[in-house]
């Protein structure tokens, strides 16, 4: 079960309870599995501890309770001393119209409600729902689940249903020598076990159908949300949520919570909105930014603003750390591409405008127009590029940078040549813009 933040008074205690319960686990076994002793883990859950903890020891726990981004930061948080407020983490930051839009989603309680947010990685996804989960916790007294599929967890395969849903009747209740062998009869026992019950399902990092299928509750009256970058569209979803970069305002409150306010009073407006639009406007680079400024109390905000105006180190610049890195961020939906899909998206990065045409990806990938349809479609089901309109395509800026860095690491330099040749080819000789091979 998810701990209730702000139910107890000490927050602490109550949230690496309420995880390790979640995960069924004991004391002793999650302090095998951090790696800690027995008795710093009940000193923790019985309060003694107090509600601060060495960063070493929060990384340990929050490692071994598997915890998803927004409650690692939830916990760091709290074990630093932060208040912790009822409905949204602590670093939670604007979405104002997206919590308006998803508040609403409790409404009927004769119906199942499954709602999918998807974006791209790092946009914040994970944070909206857990956001979510805790302002509707109340209309569904029965409980509140909270499971990580891992789709696109740096170094961890996805979690099968079959795992997945002997978590589930963990969680539920199940002892482990009740759960059933197959699929079909633990998805059975797990839909038995919630109907007539109103439980609010959170699965976070969903890959795709096949995985989230076997998940869903048979009966109405209670909440499914969905977190992943594909959208679901084999799924009927009661609502689906697109979620996009940050407004300029939000990012910049992002910022200073992440880097505390201190840091960034007196700094000129300009300044400041100039950081947030190298981090693209998006969550994970924004608190990377605040964290890489943490690291180094000398710098100011125009010191980090130097560092990432240069393109080709904005990657490692926005490197925090396991974790807290947009090149391993990315590199995990690369991972997931065929071959083909991955040779495109490195290519992509050398085109030198904002707008990709469907004949510049043709011309760059050396293919026709139709064939190039096809072939960008990994790209846009993984959420690496946008398409903004029919046949017209963007990237986000880190990502654009990132495929061209790939492109320089993996293709050869007469490869490269010759996917700009076509493309000037295509485009005439007489770009209307600058190429740098």
């Amino acid at each position: 079960m998810e701990p209730e933040a702000g139910e107890d008074a000490r927050p602490l205690a109550s949230m690496v309870k309420g995880w390790r319960e979640r995960s069924s686990l004991t004391q002793a076994q999650l302090a095998a599995a951090a790696g800690l002793n027995v008795r710093t883990i009940r000193r923790i859950e019985s309060g003694d501890s107090g509600d601060r903890l060495q960063i070493s020891t929060t990384n340990l726990l929050a490692a071994a309770l598997e915890l998803s981004t927004s409650e690692r930061a939830l916990l760091l948080a709290v074990a630093r001393g932060a208040p912790v407020h009822t409905g949204c983490s602590p670093v939670f930051t604007g979405r104002a119209a997206e919590l308006t839009v998803l508040d609403d989603l409790a409404g009927d309680p004769a119906a199942m409600v499954v709602a999918q947010i998807d974006g791209m990685a790092g946009v914040g996804k994970t944070a909206l729902a857990t956001c979510v989960a805790q302002r509707l916790a109340d209309r569904y007294p029965d409980g509140q689940i909270f499971l990580d599929l891992h789709a696109h967890a740096e170094g961890m395969r996805p979690v099968e249903p079959d795992a997945a849903l002997e978590r589930l009747l963990h969680s539920l209740g199940v002892a482990s020598d009740e759960v059933p062998r197959g699929l079909d009869e633990r998805a059975a026992l797990y839909r038995s076990r919630l109907a007539g019950r109103r439980v609010l399902l959170l699965f976070d990092n969903v890959l795709d159908e096949r995985q989230i299928a076997p998940l869903l509750p048979g009966t109405a009256g209670g909440l499914v949300l969905i977190t992943g970058r594909r959208r679901l569209v084999g799924l009927d979803l009661t609502r689906s949520l697109a979620l996009g970069v940050m407004t300029p305002a939000d990012s910049v409150e992002l910022l200073a919570k992440s880097v505390g306010d201190d840091r960034v009073r007196g700094e000129p407006a300009e300044r400041l909105h100039e950081l947030v639009e190298l981090c693209g406007r998006l969550p994970m680079a924004m608190r990377i930014a605040g964290a890489r400024m943490r690291c180094h109390p000398s710098w100011t905000v125009a010191d980090l603003v130097e560092r990432l105006r240069e393109h080709r180190s904005r990657a490692s610049e926005l490197d925090a750390g396991p974790g807290l890195s947009i090149t391993a961020m990315l590199d995990v939906s690369y991972q997931h591409l065929p071959a083909a899909a991955q040779r495109l998206y490195r290519l992509l990065g050398l085109h030198p405008g904002p707008d990709i045409t469907v004949d510049d990806v043709a011309a760059l990938a050396g293919s026709t127009p139709r064939a190039a349809e096809r072939q960008v479609e990994p790209l846009l089901d993984l959420q690496l590029l946008h398409e903004h309109a029919p046949g017209r395509y963007r990237f986000h800026d880190l990502t654009r940078h990132d495929a061209a860095a790939r492109c320089g690491r993996v293709d050869p330099e007469p490869d490269r040549c010759a996917a700009l040749d076509r493309l000037l080819d295509h485009r005439g000789r007489a770009s209307p813009f600058p190429v740098e091979r």
